[in-house]
């Protein structure tokens, strides 16, 4: 049951299980996590819709009491940062400029805060279940990943019977809640064996979606070690094929991910399925390269003098169009024609070998 009432904003606390906090941030003071809603959270523009029409009471703060006194704030933590950074002596840790422009273009800094009052936190979880993960304020998949992995706690040690359930709570579908649950143990694992810091991320820094969809393929989840995506524990995880799986994926330290765009999963997940392809995906080759090996050598042959010859017949059709022609192009395009006539050679001699 819930009690609704007006509680004032000194009693109020910021939830230090907030699935939308990253995990350096938990169990942190006010000033670190009002830092991190300013930067990542919009909060300005929720202070200046706070502050002209006051806080809609239609969507009470959710709170619980908490042993030290007052109450923590399960769902509204972004509200309730704006409710603090409005008054007039806090200070703001960031964007302090933004902060008194929004406090005095409003001038309304509402400190007795419509509440429900709930008696322990399991109370309200289903709740934020449907509304964050399946209902209308979604929070992005990192976020639900966490926030099942709290909502799993209150079932038994059957990883498919506690999903089974989790989904029925949440109104979504249990493959959903072991993949995100799956996802969420490979993140700690980057984490903790210091993958993520090798590859200068945090873990709210990653596509977490990204990942996710990977383990969506069976070569994948073979080639990392993992049974399929509902393999939550990873008993099995392969360590160095999965740093392999994700640097490719979330290493931006040479500009850009060796995976590029998401779409281009699957042609990962043939790659590391196929011997010859993989070797040349660790020489370095792009992964458009190597997955050209996943149908052998002869058809990556084929289909690299394919490419070449539509890239020189693409590049003839713009000389008619192309200024300032330099001498370097020139010899550029002898250094092609030299390596072409010795390919050329090279395919003739295969062809009709000297006996």
């Amino acid at each position: 049951m819930s009690t609704f009432t007006e509680l004032d904003l000194s009693e109020l606390h910021f939830d230090p299980e907030n699935p939308r906090l990253p995990n350096n941030l938990k169990h942190k003071g006010d000033d670190d996590v009002i830092k991190y809603l300013l930067l990542e959270c919009n909060l300005i523009e929720l202070m200046l819709s706070i502050g002209e029409h006051g806080f809609f009471a239609g969507e009470p703060l959710l709170v619980v009491p908490r042993i030290e006194g007052g109450w923590t704030v399960v769902e509204g933590n972004r509200r309730l940062g704006a409710l603090k950074l409005l008054q007039p002596n806090i200070i703001p840790p960031v964007k302090p400029s933004q902060v008194n422009e929004a406090r005095q273009i409003t001038g309304n800094a509402p400190t007795r805060i419509p509440a429900l009052k709930f008696a322990d936190r399991n109370k309200i979880l289903s709740y934020l279940g449907y509304r964050h993960i399946t209902g209308i304020k979604e929070w992005d998949a990192l976020a639900k990943a966490r926030y099942l992995r709290q909502l799993r706690t209150r079932h038994g040690p059957n990883h498919a019977e506690a999903h089974k359930a989790l989904a029925k709570e949440i109104g979504s579908k249990a493959a959903y809640v072991a993949k995100l649950l799956t996802g969420l143990t490979l993140v700690e694992r980057a984490r903790d064996s210091g993958l993520l810091s090798h590859i200068k991320l945090e873990e709210d820094d990653i596509q977490f979606s990204l990942l996710t969809t990977g383990i969506g393929y069976k070569n994948i989840c073979e080639f990392i070690g993992i049974s399929s995506a509902s393999d939550v524990d990873a008993p099995n995880l392969k360590d160095d094929e999965f740093r392999e799986f994700f640097t490719w994926i979330f290493d931006k330290s040479r500009g850009s991910t060796t995976l590029g765009e998401s779409r281009n999963l699957e042609k990962l997940a043939r790659v590391v399925h196929n011997d010859q392809a993989l070797n040349e995906l660790r020489r370095g080759v792009s992964l458009e390269m190597a997955d050209l090996y996943t149908s052998g050598p002869l058809e990556a042959l084929r289909n690299l003098l394919r490419e070449t010859e539509e890239r020189i017949e693409s590049a003839m059709s713009t000389l008619s169009v192309a200024d300032g022609i330099s001498s370097s192009d020139v010899e550029q395009a002898g250094r092609i024609k030299k390596a072409s006539t010795a390919l050329h050679a090279a395919l003739h001699g295969l062809l009709n070998p000297i006996e």
